[in-house]
């Protein structure tokens, strides 16, 4: 019996057991209990909280008062324009999604008596499981998404794919805290918010659509490459006279309002903390767009996408089948993917220094899932061929295990978070101990070189 023919192996089920993996790990490797979640990007992209709601300074000057625990003076840390002033990094668009789970755990932390200072163990689980929240509504949003278009057991691997078969669950379940996950959801929403727009023309949809895009960008500034998708999909898929119905000046000023609105928090922190609306805080950090390194970024041992997340390839081969059966998902989606790895793979430290494989495109999946899932209905359809069906089955399931296995490889620290090079990653593969001499094998990246347009 096919995978198609099982009852059981519907897109339901698999979203609450894949959540259900999720949570048990999640709880499982208790990342709160020794105070490692707010850590490294997380530090900044959480700092906005406590800085405006606990100690009122956004300047950051509170972490050299006296008094002050060392656990919050060792997580504040921030950058100085040339003048001087105090200036975070990272935009705050984390912090909003963070918040919910920010003022319960401080609420907890009045209540228990633990410290309230927003960076003790309180905290650290509350936004742990913000991250896990997020997951689980996005499964169930990708879902809808994907069953407006396929059918359920096709969106049932799908999901499987997406959360189980990419680095998204090790960003999911490890350092959940972290970008990605996040903007996976607020664009698997955004996307779904497009094609309800569609069924309906809601006007309030466009606001929405508009909101939802600023706060993906506000997460990740790159991220705003997916207001293409609206304007071409529209386009595409909207007949003459409703074109000239609906593609009007007041629709565009609604998704710039919502637009305008997300990004609006981080416009007037910039303003306060630099007098500048507009401030590029990254100071030597930038891009080569001249010189992109696609090829490393895609192919490559250190941090390729295709060799830590092989399964992609089927995504990328479905949009033929997305062309022929949606061409307009399929030609924004495509474009999207396109623009949005040429801009990813130009940035200095193209490899996105300690990660668990191309972190940074985790947050085209929600494009990629509707590629992949045109193949697999193609294939779990093929009666001509059930061999094809079984053989394609055997794939995802085979590259799910890979994941799985390599995210325990990564988390024991077997598998290099910056160094991997060809020779490590045969030495290590399928291996649960380092091999012998493995330091002979890796390789340090220079990151000063880097930042010179070097190692590209």
């Amino acid at each position: 019996m096919s995978i198609r023919n099982k009852p059981w192996f519907n897109s339901l089920t698999v979203s609450i057991v894949m959540g259900l993996i999720m949570t048990f790990t999640v709880f499982n490797l208790s990342r709160w209990k020794n105070n490692s979640v707010i850590i490294h990007d997380i530090q900044v992209y959480y700092s906005y909280l406590p800085a405006l709601f606990i100690y009122n300074d956004l300047s950051f000057q509170f972490k050299y008062k006296e008094g002050i625990a060392k656990e919050v003076s060792d997580n504040v840390w921030y950058l100085t324009t040339p003048e001087g002033k105090p200036v975070q990094k990272m935009t705050c668009g984390l912090s909003l999604l963070y918040a919910p789970f920010f003022f319960i755990g401080h609420a907890f932390a009045l209540l228990l008596g633990e410290p309230a200072n927003g960076y003790s163990t309180v905290y650290q689980m509350a936004i742990a499981l913000s991250s896990l929240f997020y997951a689980w509504v996005s499964i169930f949003i990708m879902r809808k998404l994907l069953r407006t278009f396929f059918d359920d057991r096709s969106t049932a691997l799908t999901l499987a794919f997406v959360y189980l078969g990419t680095n998204l669950f090790f960003y999911i379940i490890s350092e959940g805290a972290m970008s990605h996950n996040y903007s996976v959801f607020v664009i698997t929403l955004f996307l779904y918010l497009c094609v309800k727009w569609i069924e309906n023309k809601k006007a309030f949809l466009l606001f929405l659509i508009g909101l939802t895009g600023g706060l993906a960008a506000l997460i990740r500034p790159v991220n705003a490459i997916i207001f293409l998708f609206p304007l071409l999909y529209f386009i595409l898929s909207l007949k003459k006279e409703e074109l000239k119905k609906y593609a009007s000046v007041s629709s565009l000023l609604l998704l710039i309002a919502g637009g305008l609105l997300a990004i609006s928090p981080q416009l007037f922190y910039w303003k306060t903390a630099t007098g500048s609306w507009i401030y590029y805080s990254y100071s030597d950090e930038g891009f080569f767009f001249l010189n992109p390194a696609i090829i490393k970024g895609v192919f490559s041992f250190r941090k390729g996408w295709l060799i830590y997340t092989p399964l992609v390839l089927f995504g990328l081969w479905g949009f033929y089948w997305l062309y022929k059966k949606q061409k307009s998902i399929a030609i924004p989606s495509i474009l999207i993917i396109a623009i949005y790895s040429y801009v990813a793979f130009s940035w200095w430290c193209w490899w996105y220094g300690g990660s668990f494989g191309m972190r940074a495109m985790i947050d085209v999946l929600p494009f990629i899932a509707l590629g992949f899932a045109a193949f697999s209905e193609n294939m779990l359809n093929n009666h001509e061929n059930p061999y094809s069906t079984k053989l394609y089955v055997a794939a995802v399931l085979l590259g799910i295990g890979l994941n799985q296995f390599q995210v325990y490889q990564y988390r024991k620290g077997i598998l290099h978070y910056d160094s991997m090079t060809s020779q490590a990653y045969w030495k290590i593969f399928g291996q649960i101990h380092y091999p012998e001499n493995y330091d002979t094998f890796v390789e340090s990246p220079d990151y000063e070189a880097a930042k010179r347009g070097e190692d590209r």
